[in-house]
């Protein structure tokens, strides 16, 4: 089994923006997501540590966390794989059913008036490690137990350890408006 990095496992891990004394904890979803995708796709090791490292030096630190737009494109050209990025879920459902070995990163939106956000009450990066039967397995770096079971989240996930299966449509809400990084083998 591949690792699963969660960001709450790296409290000393400097990932600064500026000197702000930022940590993985705090502001890495998109660096575990990226140590994830790239274990996980290519299989090559790329722990938290290198994926920080690499981060900063293509520029894609940012002022919140993780500006995926950079990282992803990177990766791409360092690992020679394929990205399509786009905010359309159907197009992200059609490219996953045709390739079973692709593997997404979604940004989602978290919460607001009249919604509960899934995976985060804010912007958060999650890793859609595989789909079968219209349900997602998902890769949340900021997964502890308990983590969806608060109100407006409980039952809407099937835990398998530190994956969460989720019905492909409660993605569309907690997405919307938000990249989906899809990454296929070249």
């Amino acid at each position: 089994m591949k690792p699963f990095y969660c960001q709450l496992d790296y409290p000393d891990l400097p990932y600064p923006f500026h000197g702000d004394g930022r940590t993985v904890a705090n502001s890495g979803c998109g660096v575990c997501c990226a140590s994830m995708l790239i274990e996980r796709l290519p299989g090559i090791s790329f722990p938290p540590e290198e994926a920080v490292r690499f981060a900063r030096r293509c520029g894609a630190r940012d002022r919140f966390g993780t500006n995926f737009y950079i990282l992803g494109g990177a990766l791409a050209g360092r690992f020679d794989l394929k990205m399509t990025c786009t905010e359309d879920l159907d197009e992200v459902l059609a490219l996953m059913r045709a390739d079973p070995s692709a593997k997404t990163v979604a940004n989602t939106r978290g919460d607001r008036e009249g919604y509960v956000g899934l995976f985060s009450d804010s912007g958060h990066y999650i890793l859609l490690e595989r789909f079968q039967d219209d349900q997602f397995r998902v890769l949340d770096p900021m997964y502890r137990p308990g983590r969806y079971d608060i109100p407006g989240r409980a039952g809407k996930v099937r835990m398998e350890g530190c994956a969460a299966w989720c019905d492909c449509e409660l993605l569309r809400p907690d997405c919307f408006e938000r990249p989906y990084f899809v990454f296929q083998i070249k």
